[in-house]
């Protein structure tokens, strides 16, 4: 009688080794998923932030030298981890790109990225992902 029972306890322990496993990665694909989320919302946030403070605020030299633009970049860097350098282009409404100064009237279009990288190893292996996100703003 003894017999059988070691070989129940033996056969609940595999189970349970294969359950948890299936669990866990379903756990922190689910967590992977919502930081993905997550970041991909705080690039879009970053530049929708960027575009309005360079709307308002473009700078005499280039667009988005302004010190009220660098201090909304820096905040918007500490605040989304690897956030890159914005790039700023003038547009006019239909979203062509106007060589020279912006005057207003005109668009500001920022873009802004940063990379993704999963802590699930298998969404590893396909290499970090990258988050881009684009927004604009009339120049006042």
């Amino acid at each position: 009688m003894k017999r059988t029972l070691r070989r129940a306890e033996g056969q609940t322990l595999i189970e349970f080794s294969l359950g948890i496993t299936v669990f866990l990665m379903l756990l922190i694909g689910t967590i992977d998923l919502g930081r993905g989320v997550f970041m991909f919302n705080g690039v879009s946030q970053a530049a929708r932030e960027i575009a309005r403070e360079t709307s308002v605020h473009p700078g005499t030299g280039s667009l988005g030298a302004s010190t009220e633009s660098l201090a909304v970049v820096d905040l918007q860097q500490a605040i989304v981890p690897g956030l890159g350098t914005p790039a700023f282009e003038c547009v006019d409404i239909a979203g062509t790109t106007i060589a020279g100064s912006c005057q207003p009237g005109n668009w500001v279009r920022v873009t802004v990225s940063t990379e993704f990288h999963p802590a699930l190893p298998l969404l590893a292996l396909m290499g970090p992902f990258d988050l881009s996100s684009t927004s604009s703003a009339e120049i006042q």
